[in-house]
């Protein structure tokens, strides 16, 4: 089902969220939606620190239990706007949808908790309004949202949960130049990473998930590293007995509102659904999702070979530049260009590459700088311009 649900997707996408950093009365709008919804069920359960409303959507009568989350991490908000797309396709009456809907209906119950740090999301950061990075709060419950986040798991007992979560964009799939899009972790429960039943299921479905998402985009898929954090919900609920699987959005080359991993994101979830559903996940084994090379920083946006430090020309070297982006106003995120690092690269791999050996030197870079603009030249013409780059960000 995975690629119907991919194919389809423009059937069911949520046109009303364009961008990652989306405006609340958007968010109020869709709230409003899903509390008219014949299919969803919308229960305010609790509030943030600066009391903004959080909200649990409920789907299904059945009797395996699931949960969902996203954006415990204000900024990380690829699989909330898939969720505002599912919520979509749980409500359609196309046939083909709606007898998907029946047998999600029938045999499970799924419980979602869409847009958890809402104080983080209106800041645009990682933490909560404390200051506190909640997925590393799992076992004091500092912040208010991760005891309600642990309370509401207590609660329910789900068979499987799906930590929803955004990575650095410039992840590589292991010590490749391939730019990771998505990444799984079936996490561990204990230090000693034993395969319990909790994690085997998250295991088998993630193996599933591995091989239909290389279909789809060969050489982006990742893991991460499968170390105990106890501080971390995904392994402190994996050792809850939750069937916990991390899903990580990275990146997608210049679809910087991650688009393409929004669709990505939405099909993953719904083929899970339904192989739960219909437990075809238990004919899987882990080998496809083991095998998988983990995430590495291992890659630059731009990486300019042998390029001019200073004005004779004679010193040169490696430089690295990625991009920055910065919140800006109520619902806007500002790019920026820093130089990362300067020196030989050879260990690092560039999205963009470009010999700069002959490029002669026009402005003063240092490191750590934050710039707009950049230009060499290679007898007066221009032969790299920095802007070019900025253009293309979408």
């Amino acid at each position: 089902m995975y690629h119907f649900f991919f194919d389809n997707y423009s059937h069911y996408k949520e046109t009303r969220i364009q961008k990652r950093r989306f405006d609340e009365n958007i968010w109020q709008e869709l709230l409003q939606d899903w509390s008219k919804s014949p299919y969803l069920q919308l229960t305010k359960i609790g509030e943030t620190f600066e009391k903004r409303a959080i909200h649990e959507v409920t789907f299904g009568v059945g009797p395996i239990q699931i949960i969902a989350w996203s954006q415990m991490h204000g900024d990380e908000a690829t699989a909330t706007m898939a969720l505002c797309d599912i919520f979509k396709f749980l409500n359609l009456n196309e046939s083909s949808f709606a007898k998907i809907r029946e047998i999600l209906h029938q045999n499970l119950t799924i419980h979602f908790l869409p847009l958890l740090n809402a104080d983080g999301a209106t800041r645009w950061t990682r933490e909560t309004a404390l200051g506190i990075d909640m997925n590393r709060d799992a076992q004091q419950n500092y912040s208010p949202e991760a005891k309600l986040l642990s309370d509401w798991a207590d609660r329910i007992n789900p068979t499987f949960a799906f930590n929803l979560h955004d990575q650095n964009r410039l992840y590589s799939v292991g010590n490749s130049g391939h730019q990771t899009h998505i990444a799984f972790l079936a996490t561990a429960g204990d230090e000693a990473g034993t395969w319990t039943e909790s994690r085997l299921r998250a295991g088998k479905l993630a193996n599933r998930l591995t091989r239909l998402t290389q279909e789809k985009i060969p050489n982006k898929v990742a893991k991460w590293t499968d170390e105990f954090n106890a501080r971390a919900f995904g392994d402190t609920f994996q050792q809850r007995g939750y069937g916990l699987l991390l899903l990580e959005s990275g990146g997608a080359g210049w679809d910087l509102e991650k688009q393409s991993l929004r669709q990505l994101n939405a099909a993953i979830l719904l083929d899970a659904f339904y192989s739960i559903a219909k437990g075809s996940y238990e004919q899987e084994n882990t080998e496809t999702y083991e095998a998988l090379a983990t995430n590495e920083r291992q890659i630059f946006d731009i990486k300019l070979l042998n390029a001019p430090l200073e004005p004779t020309g004679k010193i040169r070297a490696d430089i690295g530049i990625n991009l920055k982006e910065t919140a800006k106003n109520r619902n806007e995120i500002h790019y920026s260009w820093t130089i990362e690092e300067i020196g030989n690269l050879n260990y690092m791999h560039g999205l963009n590459t470009q010999d700069a050996s002959e490029f002669e030197f026009v402005q003063t870079i240092n490191l750590g700088e934050e710039i707009s603009e950049l230009i060499f030249t290679k007898g007066g013409q221009t032969t790299f311009d920095l802007r070019t780059f900025t253009a293309k960000i979408k």
